[in-house]
């Protein structure tokens, strides 16, 4: 989370600046106070600017550090102890809660799973969210890291509300440079940007409730890569052409042929039987089905199961 608060420069930052060790900084007559290296090992950074205290924390790896004195966030976390991690957290800092704004936040749920995550983020093509999850999102691979060890929706500084999966057990061993970890964790999380929220209504019960229906909602409607099946003696070949209507569309896949019989990609004989296969879709479309994959399956019925954990 990040926060910001406005306080007394004169009797309020010096105090706030000597609890916290944070380094004074003077420059025509400006004065701020900035966290030093120390903020790596307790996760809580602090910068102060003219009248207002900026705090950047993770409340998962602050309540982590406070109950097991490890700054990680691999694990479960609930909203309680989110709420449990955010007072203690001010009342260490020496900032009041009650005058303190959220401008950015983000939940998210690890997720433990049967295989490699990297199969779910690489099946993983968008997400349906909004009113009716009609609002579709493209995930996109992100090039600051290995390819499908994650993936958000884009993130525009005009856009509020980013969605990010990723490898845990991966980030976790990449941050540390070490061997990759043998975890199967799958972390999803949404983020909050350019808010305006105080603290105290954050909390509130019907808030609570609007952010985390919201949470779920959107991430159990998830769009995965699905497999086709046939009936029995259908060829490779026509499930190959059956799969391509179905995820582009009749028309679209006409489209991509005829270009690929342009470009030289296709021979004239291997057109001549995609065209025909599309025009007689029709007739044999029953043959063909469309059918989520063990790692949709798996990723649906524990997403609902930890998410009643999480909430509470």
């Amino acid at each position: 989370m990040i926060f910001i608060e406005s306080i007394d420069i004169e009797s309020e930052a010096e105090q706030i600046a000597e609890l916290n060790r944070l380094e004074k900084w003077e420059n025509e007559q400006r004065i701020k106070y900035e966290c030093n290296d120390s903020a790596k090992f307790t996760g809580i950074y602090i910068n102060i600017r003219e009248n207002r205290v900026q705090i950047k924390c993770s409340l998962h790896k602050y309540y982590n550090k406070m109950v097991t004195g490890i700054l990680e966030n691999d694990g479960m976390f609930t909203i309680t102890e989110a709420r449990q991690a955010l007072y203690s957290l001010f009342n260490e800092i020496g900032v009041y809660a009650d005058r303190a704004i959220i401008t950015n936040y983000e939940i998210g749920i690890n997720i433990p799973t049967d295989f490699e995550p990297i199969k779910y983020i690489e099946l993983m093509n968008c997400i349906n969210t909004g009113r009716n999850a009609k609002n579709k999102k493209e995930m996109f691979v992100d090039a600051y890291f290995h390819k499908n060890r994650q993936k958000t929706t884009e993130k525009r500084k005009t856009i509020k509300k980013v969605f990010k999966v990723y490898d845990k057990g991966f980030e976790k061993a990449d941050r540390k440079r070490t061997e990759s970890i043998e975890e199967n964790i799958l972390r999803i999380e949404t983020t909050y940007k350019r808010q305006y929220i105080k603290v105290d209504n954050f909390f509130r019960p019907e808030n609570i409730q609007r952010i985390t229906h919201t949470f779920l909602m959107d991430w159990v409607n998830v769009e995965f890569e699905r497999m086709v099946t046939a009936d029995k003696g259908v060829k490779p070949s026509q499930i190959l052409n059956a799969g391509n209507i179905l995820k582009i569309g009749r028309s679209e896949y006409l489209e991509q042929i005829n270009n690929d019989l342009r470009n030289g990609i296709l021979t004239k004989r291997q057109h001549r039987t995609k065209r025909e296969f599309i025009r007689n879709w029709d007739c044999n479309k029953q043959k063909y089905r469309m059918v989520p994959t063990d790692y949709e399956t798996e990723y649906k019925e524990k997403i609902k199961q930890l998410f009643n954990i999480a909430k509470k």
